[in-house]
């Protein structure tokens, strides 16, 4: 059987290094691969728990990481 990624949907507006990245109402999915550390990283350094999603349906990389709390699965 085949892994399904989760389907999510961003509820604020995700700035990276200044530019808009995702918006709200955007669609992201789990990653499959390792993150290297990236989400914990970043719970740690902001106490705000974050994971590590893709733009790709599948799954598949480049990812980035999100406060949990920014997503909501998707119908």
């Amino acid at each position: 059987m085949a892994w399904t990624p989760k389907k999510y949907v961003v509820l604020s507006d995700r700035t990276i290094r200044g530019e808009s990245f995702v918006k709200k109402g955007d669609y992201v999915y789990d990653q499959k691969g390792y993150d290297y550390g990236l989400a914990s990283d970043d719970t740690r350094m902001t106490g705000v728990e974050h994971v590590t999603v893709t733009l790709n349906e599948n799954g598949d990389y480049p990812g980035f990481t999100i406060p949990r709390n920014h997503l909501a699965e998707a119908p």
